[in-house]
């Protein structure tokens, strides 16, 4: 046996006493990347959690026992060994934000040294005609920024985040529920062949949905009035700034705007003197500011000329002072980053206009 049966005992009885910290850092990963990676970048998808089970733990365990797959020679062997305890599930509704959030994961939370973690892209269907499984693997662990206070304990625990689509997680937990419980049998043919069928189902549910959005983006940009959401708003704006990811921070840009009454494409217009296209303009106005941060030293945050903070910049001149006033201490930390660059537009413009800068 490659794991004994004391082995076992004891990584269970250490992790029921240790349960609570896998438990807290899954809830926080989960809340950074539902409120700072998909609500920011205005992505539609779901972001779940958990800690895996005391029992869970045990029986997958015994599997590996039984399996002789894994060699766990001690407690600490199991807690090396076995990275998925904490854990964050982001299912995008469209299979071409996966990349994106992968990206975005990566640049927010650090491996084991520190450092930005890499990512594993399993899609099993490349090699095996019979298995759809698709997904991408990271083993986060929090930055040291994090890790304060209440987290100030999970400094050297592992999450591991899973991305992938809806429709291939459908697969996945149909066919972990069905294939990873070898008690019940092996799988009969026609089970097989029932989830080739639903995998290329998943494949087609995703050009589906990916389609389905497009044409809902092009109704929204037909539309008029006041946004509905964030997604309305990346619809009907995008426009202006051809070949930009101007999703990316749009999210706190929109709900930042909502308390100065720029609700609607048409509010928002007024305030912005140059012509469409708009990205060149605004990239060089985002340029200049920076430079002027860089000078002052100001390097808190940093502005990103392929996202939405070029509509940020051209909205400054007029509604820097406003942003700073309407904005209450309970923001978000994508509003915060808003309300500081703005903060920052207005002192700038104070100093110059005073010929002190």
């Amino acid at each position: 046996m490659t794991i004994s049966e004391e082995t076992i005992k004891n990584a269970v009885l250490r992790y029921h006493r240790e349960y609570d910290r896998y438990l807290k850092l899954s809830a926080r990963v989960a809340e950074i990347c539902r409120f700072e990676i998909v609500e920011g970048n205005a992505i539609r998808a779901q972001v779940t959690f958990r800690a895996k089970s005391p029992k869970s733990l045990e029986g997958k365990l015994r599997r590996f026992a039984a399996s002789g797959k894994k060699n766990l020679a001690n407690v600490q062997s199991v807690f090396d060994e076995i990275r998925d305890l904490a854990a964050v599930r982001i299912a995008t509704y469209e299979q071409r934000h996966e990349e994106q959030v992968v990206q975005l994961v990566c640049k927010r939370f650090v491996d084991q040294k520190g450092a930005m973690p890499t990512s594993e892209r399993k899609d099993k269907n490349a090699a095996d005609n019979s298995n759809f499984y698709r997904a991408t693997h990271i083993e986060a662990f929090l930055p040291e920024g994090d890790v304060i206070g209440t987290y100030s304990n999970v400094s050297d625990v592992a999450c591991e985040i899973q991305v992938c689509s809806m429709m291939a997680h459908v697969w996945n937990e149909i066919e972990h529920d069905l294939g990873y419980k070898p008690l019940t049998g092996s799988l009969s043919e026609q089970e097989r062949s029932l989830l080739v069928s639903l995998g290329f189902a998943v494949r087609q549910g995703d050009i589906t949905i990916g389609n389905l959005f497009a044409e809902t983006e092009r109704r929204q940009q037909l539309h008029g009035g006041v946004f509905t959401d964030v997604y309305d708003f990346v619809a009907r704006v995008r426009g202006w700034f051809p070949d930009i990811d101007f999703a990316r921070n749009a999210g706190p840009l929109y709900e930042a705007l909502q308390p100065v009454r720029l609700v609607s494409p048409e509010s928002i217009r007024k305030q912005i003197t140059v012509p469409e296209p708009m990205t060149a303009a605004a990239q060089q106005a985002l340029d200049e500011f920076a430079f002027r941060l860089a000078a002052k030293k100001e390097r808190r945050f940093v502005l990103d000329r392929n996202s939405s903070d070029l509509l940020l910049v051209l909205l400054l001149p007029k509604v820097a002072p406003y942003i700073v006033s309407t904005s209450s201490d309970a923001v978000s930390d994508g509003v915060a980053r808003i309300r500081w660059i703005a903060a920052r537009f207005q002192e700038l413009s104070k100093v110059e206009a005073g010929g002190l800068g």
